[in-house]
């Protein structure tokens, strides 16, 4: 398979343009060795939209998977794609592909190892439209939520919530998990600038949003679920995580590289590229052309 084009620069194509008037939403599930957990993930995610009579699109993006995970989506359902990718680079990088190749009025992302159970894509979705908030987000913090993590989850948790607010104005209390639903305006303000390719890019995404003045973000309940699939969470993911969250902090107060997003100044380059391409990237798939 050829090489993948930086993940930016394949996202500054697309998610730029303006909305399909047939799609309502495009969902992106970023996954990377999830096993089992993904079909069924995916299965529900799909009935729960079905439901809603809403126009979607699901985009599985697999972040460089070696454990044939995407194959157990063959034939899914119609509205189900997967793009893979040739390397394992990060859930952030994984999430500006699916961004890249989004569609919708509205643009979502959940996880892909079944933690959170895909009904809360609609419920925020509702909460968007009729709110006018340019991003409803799931929090753990929030009094209606049902959160059985570990004592080690709770302590991580508690601290990198603490590090974010100490570090950055933010108007998210949970930042990191992962469900949201963004207005496709406030993605297009803010995408050109989103670099990190890590955990770190949902954090990034809050402080580009700020950045860009669009404030009146949602925190609504959700409930985790016993996961699935083996946990992320590791000693080096910890420490990466930190470190690009220092990252994005250079950036914001020494670089004040989203400062721009204000007065939507293009980062250097973007005015180079195809906003409104709209061909699929490369190594796009549908469910049912998925090897």
């Amino acid at each position: 398979m050829a090489r993948q084009r930086e993940a930016w620069d394949l996202g500054a194509g697309r998610a730029l343009a303006p909305a399909d008037p047939d799609v309502t939403l495009s969902v992106v599930v970023p996954f990377y060795n999830p096993g089992d957990a993904l079909a069924p993930t995916l299965a529900r995610l799909a009935a729960v939209l079905d439901a809603t009579g809403h126009t979607y699109e699901v985009i599985a993006v697999s972040d460089g998977s070696t454990d044939g995970s995407e194959r157990t989506v063959v034939g899914l359902h119609p509205r189900v794609r997967v793009d893979v990718a040739d390397r394992n680079r990060g859930k952030g990088a994984a999430l500006r592909r699916g961004f890249a190749q989004s569609r919708g009025s509205y643009v979502a992302f959940i996880d892909a190892d079944g933690d959170i159970c895909p009904s809360h894509v609609p419920a925020y979705l509702e909460a968007a439209m009729v709110g006018g908030h340019p991003v409803v987000y799931a929090d753990k913090r929030h009094h209606e939520s049902v959160n059985p993590s570990t004592t080690k989850r709770r302590v991580i948790s508690w601290t990198f919530s603490t590090v974010v607010t100490t570090l950055f104005a933010v108007e998210a209390r949970d930042t990191q998990t992962g469900c949201k639903v963004l207005h496709r305006d406030a993605l297009a303000a803010v995408f050109p600038y989103l670099r990190e390719e890590g955990f770190a890019l949902d954090l990034e995404l809050f402080v580009a949003l700020g950045q860009a003045g669009r404030t009146g973000s949602l925190g609504m309940p959700v409930a985790i679920n016993e996961r699935l699939a083996g946990s992320t969470i590791s000693t080096g993911s910890i420490v990466r995580t930190l470190k690009d969250t220092l990252r994005v902090f250079g950036r914001c107060h020494v670089g004040r590289a989203y400062a721009p997003a204000r007065t939507g100044t293009p980062p250097a380059g973007v005015a180079s590229l195809h906003p409104h391409r709209t061909e699929a990237p490369h190594g796009a798939v549908g469910a049912a052309d998925a090897a």
